[in-house]
C-alpha cells in the first residue's frame, strides 16, 4: 500500500483474546493495516466488562477503537420477534440503533478511503456508503446452514438450521451486490456462491497462522495420544467429539489399547464433561495456551462433515507438527495433498486404518509433519494472507 488510507473495519465480535477465527483473522488484519492505514474500529462487546487489557492489546496496533455494548439477552430477543422478517437470525441479533449511528457520524468527519465489513452480520451497516467497500464474508453461510441441517441428528437443530438456510439463501445473494469485492477464505466457498450470485467480484483471502507462535516440534518419538481440540460449546466440535468417541477410538484401541485420547478447549457442554469419566480419554479445559497440547500429540483427529469456510485448529496442528487426519470438508481452503501434508479420508474405517499407522509409524507421521510446516510456510502464513490483501485493495482502488 502505497498511499495512507483512513479506513473503516466493523466487525461483530471484540477481536481479542485470539480465541476463534471471528477474533483471530481480524485481529491480525488489523494488525497489518495499523501499520499502513488510519485504521477506525467499530466492534461490539458482549458479556460482562470489557478488560481494559483487551482494550490496550487493539490499541496498540494503532487502531481508533470504538466500542458498542451488545446485551445478549436483548439481542436474542430482538432477533425472536423478528422471526416473520426476511433477514436472518444471525443478522438480526446483531442490529443495533446504537452501533447504526455510530458508523454514520464517522463518515462525515473521518471521510474515509474504504470501509471494511468482516463477516455479513456487519454488512448492512455500509452497505449504502458511497466509498470503495470489502465484505470479509469468509465463508458462505447459506452452504453451512444447508450442510448442517442435512448432517444434524437432533430434530431442534434440523428445524432451525432449515429455518436460517431458506432465508439466508435469499438474503446472502442480495447483501453482497452492496460491495465491490467480497472475499472468502476458500475457492470452495466461492463456488457455492457463484452459484447463488455470479455477477459479484469474489476474492480469495484465506487464513493464517502466526509461525512465531505455532512452532514446528518433529519429536515424532515422544509424541503420544490423539488430540481433538476446538471450542466445546459449538455443535459441529461436539459432533466430531461423539464420532471419535463411539466410533473410532473403540477400533484404535482394539489393536492399541494404551493410546490416549485427549480433548481440549473451552465451554464444554455436560454431554462433552461426562466422557471425562471414560478409561482412555483426557479432558483438558480452559487451558491457557494450546501450543503444548499440539507439541506433545501424536495426532490430530478431525472427522469432519459438513460446514464450509477452513479450519484453522488444522492449521494451528500442521503448523505446530501434528500430524492431521480429516476429511475433504475438513480439508477445504487448505488444499493439502493426500498422504503427503495431511491424511484426507472419505470414511471412518479410513481414518481408523491411517490412525492406527501414524501411531506406530515414526517415518511415516514425520513426512507427514514436515510437509504441512512446508505447506503452512508457504501458504498460510500471515505474510502470504497480507499479499493477497494487498492485491485486493490495489484491485479496489484501481
Amino acid at each position: 500500500m502505497n498511499k495512507r488510507l483512513r479506513v473503516l473495519f466493523l466487525t461483530a465480535r471484540f477481536p481479542y483474546p485470539l480465541i476463534g477465527g471471528d477474533r483471530l483473522k481480524p485481529y491480525y488484519i488489523l494488525k497489518y493495516l495499523g501499520k499502513h492505514c488510519d485504521v477506525t474500529l467499530v466492534t461490539f462487546h458482549q458479556g460482562a466488562d470489557l478488560p481494559k487489557s483487551y482494550i490496550n492489546e487493539i490499541e496498540k496496533l494503532g487502531v481508533k477503537l470504538i466500542v458498542i455494548p451488545l446485551d445478549p439477552v436483548s439481542a436474542g430477543l430482538r432477533a425472536g420477534m423478528k422471526l416473520l422478517t426476511k433477514s436472518p437470525l444471525e443478522i438480526d441479533y446483531y442490529y443495533s440503533s446504537s452501533f447504526k449511528k455510530a458508523v454514520e457520524a464517522l463518515q462525515p468527519e473521518k471521510n474515509f478511503d474504504v470501509a471494511i465489513a468482516f463477516f455479513m452480520r456487519t454488512a448492512e451497516y455500509i452497505k449504502n456508503l458511497r466509498i470503495p467497500k470489502i465484505l470479509m464474508a469468509e465463508d458462505c453461510r447459506t452452504i453451512y446452514q444447508y450442510r448442517s441441517y442435512r448432517e444434524s441428528t437432533s430434530l431442534l437443530q434440523k428445524i432451525v438450521r432449515r429455518w436460517e438456510y431458506n432465508k439466508l439463501k435469499k438474503y446472502e445473494p442480495e447483501i453482497v451486490k452492496y460491495f465491490d469485492i467480497v472475499t472468502f477464505v476458500s475457492n470452495d466457498d466461492i463456488k457455492e456462491m457463484q452459484k447463488l450470485n455470479s455477477g459479484v467480484e469474489y476474492r480469495l483471502l484465506s487464513n493464517g497462522v502466526d509461525l512465531n507462535r505455532y512452532t514446528f516440534n518433529n519429536d515424532i518419538k515422544n509424541r503420544e495420544g490423539i488430540l481433538f481440540a476446538g471450542k466445546l460449546d459449538v455443535w459441529a466440535n461436539q459432533i466430531m467429539i461423539n464420532t471419535i468417541v463411539n466410533e473410532i477410538l473403540p477400533e484404535i484401541l482394539a489393536k492399541l489399547p494404551e493410546v490416549e485420547f485427549h480433548i481440549t478447549g473451552a465451554k464444554p457442554p455436560h454431554s462433552v464433561m461426562s466422557l471425562k469419566s471414560k478409561k482412555n480419554i483426557k479432558l483438558h479445559i480452559d487451558v491457557p495456551d494450546m501450543l503444548p497440547y499440539l507439541h506433545s500429540a501424536r495426532l490430530f483427529l478431525h472427522p469432519h462433515s459438513g460446514g464450509s469456510g477452513i479450519q484453522n485448529k488444522l492449521l494451528e496442528a500442521m503448523a505446530s507438527g501434528c500430524p492431521v487426519i480429516t476429511t475433504p470438508t475438513g480439508n477445504q481452503g487448505i488444499y493439502a495433498k493426500n498422504e503427503e501434508s495431511a491424511i484426507i479420508c472419505n470414511t471412518k474405517e479410513e481414518m481408523i486404518r491411517y490412525a492406527i499407522k501414524i501411531l506406530k509409524d515414526d517415518e511415516f507421521a514425520s513426512k507427514l509433519a514436515n510437509n504441512a510446516r512446508v505447506l503452512i510456510e508457504e501458504k498460510h502464513s500471515w505474510d502470504a494472507i497480507y499479499k493477497q490483501l494487498d492485491d485486493i485493495f490495489t484491485e479496489l482502488l484501481d
